[in-house]
């Protein structure tokens, strides 16, 4: 399972839920997380801080480096890491300049493709060309929505972009599911959100993602919250987020 985790807005918890589906992953198996984000978050949340030419940054920059040199190994459990750099977003436009961005991570990422049970890729909360990059790259797209009716209206947007995408050919990549992140279970908004996206029939992913503070505390502790905290109830709610999306991954490459 190669799986692009995407939004487009911040503040959704894409990057916690990507960090944490790589970490509960790499207990069923080799793993790698790709931070395809210019912020840097994923690599931050393993404790990782690349410089331009040890990230994928400077893998795309320079097509005779192997994406080896760059992987961190065993950051967490079963987790290799292939961190971002700032310099992400300027590599991007030279690469679409010179028409080589949309296959650019696929491409970097094929030499070791074989290597690992799963690839995680943390994506920018946009629809942009490095964000189309990282979809191609991967064979399924998990995106993510909080309570906000802003970020159910970015699932429907994202869902557009992938099928427009797919139609053009640029990626075979499949929805495999919309998971709610930061649920607030008391909340009416986080209800009539939920409701609203589960009648546009998209497919949606059983496990919520509570709020918890204990996110912020992983951050700054730079370890996942299933690693820091793995009998918390939000950790939890990621390993069954985990389980559900192997279960859906195999029921959706099987049909």
């Amino acid at each position: 399972m190669r799986v692009a985790v995407c939004s487009t807005k911040g503040g959704v918890g894409k990057t916690a839920t990507a960090a944490n589906l790589a970490a509960v992953l790499g207990q069923r198996g080799r793993t790698l997380a790709v931070d395809a984000d210019a912020q840097e978050g994923l690599g931050r949340a393993f404790g990782v801080i690349a410089g331009h030419q040890d990230s994928l940054a400077g893998v795309l920059s320079d097509d005779k480096v192997d994406v080896r040199t760059a992987i961190r190994s065993d950051v967490a459990g079963g987790v290799d890491l292939l961190p971002a750099h700032s310099s992400l977003n300027g590599v991007g436009v030279a690469l679409a300049q010179q028409g080589g961005q949309i296959t650019s991570i696929r491409r970097a990422l094929r030499p070791v493709n074989a290597s690992y049970d799963f690839v995680v890729i943390d994506t920018h909360a946009d629809t942009g060309d490095l964000t189309l990059a990282a979809i191609a790259a991967a064979d399924s797209v998990l995106t993510v929505f909080t309570s906000d009716p802003g970020s159910a209206l970015g699932v429907v947007r994202l869902v557009s972009f992938l099928n427009m995408h797919r139609r053009l050919e640029n990626t075979s990549a499949k929805l495999l599911g919309v998971v709610c992140s930061n649920w607030d279970r008391t909340g009416a908004a986080a209800r009539e959100v939920a409701a609203a996206l589960a009648e546009t029939n998209l497919p949606m992913f059983t496990t919520r993602i509570p709020f918890s503070r204990r996110v912020a505390s992983a951050a700054l502790a730079k370890r996942p919250v299933v690693l820091r905290a793995p009998r918390s109830p939000i950790a939890s709610a990621y390993f069954r987020l985990a389980d559900e999306a192997l279960a859906t991954y195999r029921e959706v490459f099987a049909a």
